[in-house]
């Protein structure tokens, strides 16, 4: 009896040594695994962080810091500190989007000319080449819109007016409040001239930069700016709980994040590094709707840095007397 129960205790403590042998080489593959994974993002980080350097290089914009961030993340990577090097590469990645959008709008502003009427120092009562000027040294912005160039002025008629329905006031809180000026941390908040870049830049082929009309289609109806596209807001709007009732619309927002914003969604999962840089304006200062999406695409992991917040809208480009279309 006793040589069997010793043999009975014999077999149990082998098994237990080789079950636990079986979980600490488990867990040194799944390590393994996890680390080999860290490793691949980490370098993946680094290469985004070079590409988007060299962007900013490309039109003078490369920050003096940004390649000895990148340095230091290649060497925390070779010592297998893999967050570190993900966090610095990152850092570099939007430095080198910030240098890029810097030094483009610099370069439009050099590029300007000053008017004829101008150059003389002084102006009369009696001048009126300056009429439809945006600014004293810009007279106009040529877009596409649907295909076809359009010329954005300001309005020459003596007359005109502020068109309806902004022209009135009234409007009840809520949805109509008052929005402020900072919609969201890292987010820039832009005026007339600042868009008219923007849309330069898209219409001149920068496949990184969308002008987005967040209004719902019977506003666009009654015109739009040019070179914007029409993506109403409601479209890319969640509940409360983040998430959408109903499977197709969940479909619907990942359509527009990968077909129109260059988001990378791959089993299910949102990457949000090529995204573009999204210039989103409505109704106006009293309009919820592009804050809406804002704050929406912020949640979902967008990059706040690529978001811009036209908040005057379009009761501000009409105000200034800026052309528009309607569709």
């Amino acid at each position: 009896m006793k040589k069997i129960l010793d043999l009975e205790n014999n077999v149990n403590t082998k098994t237990a040594i080789l079950f636990s042998f079986t979980l600490l080489l488990s867990a040194s593959i799944s390590s393994t695994a996890l680390a080999a994974d860290n490793k691949a993002v980490a370098q993946s980080a680094i290469d985004k962080a070079e590409t988007s350097r060299q962007h900013a290089a490309s039109v003078d914009g490369e920050w003096r810091d940004t390649g000895k961030i990148i340095k230091k993340a290649k060497a925390a990577l070779k010592e297998g500190q893999f967050d570190k090097a993900i966090k610095l590469a990152r850092k570099a990645e939007r430095q080198g989007s910030y240098g890029y959008e810097q030094a483009i709008s610099q370069q439009t502003q050099k590029n300007l000319t000053t008017p004829d009427y101008l150059k003389t120092g002084g102006v009369s009562g009696s001048v009126v080449v300056g009429k439809g000027y945006i600014t004293p040294s810009l007279k106009g912005v040529d877009v596409s819109h649907n295909g076809k160039t359009v010329t954005i002025s300001r309005i020459k008629e003596k007359n005109a007016v502020i068109p309806p329905p902004f022209t009135h006031t009234d409007r009840a809180c809520p949805p109509f409040c008052v929005q402020p000026i900072t919609v969201a941390k890292d987010v820039g908040t832009i005026g007339e001239l600042e868009v008219l870049e923007y849309l330069k830049r898209a219409s001149h082929g920068d496949h990184n930069v969308l002008v987005v009309d967040s209004r719902t289609p019977e506003w666009v109806q009654q015109g739009t700016i040019p070179g914007s596209v029409s993506i109403p807001w409601n479209k890319i709007s969640v509940d409360t709980q983040g998430t959408f009732a109903i499977a197709s619309e969940t479909e619907i927002l990942d359509g527009i994040l990968s077909k129109d914003f260059g988001v990378r969604i791959a089993d299910g999962k949102r990457d949000f590094r090529n995204a573009k840089t999204l210039v989103m304006f409505c109704n106006g200062s009293w309009c919820p709707q592009s804050a809406t999406n804002i704050k929406t695409l912020i949640k979902l992991g967008y990059p706040a840095y690529k978001l811009k917040w036209y908040r005057g809208g379009m009761q501000a480009w009409l105000s200034v007397g800026l052309t528009i279309v309607k569709p």
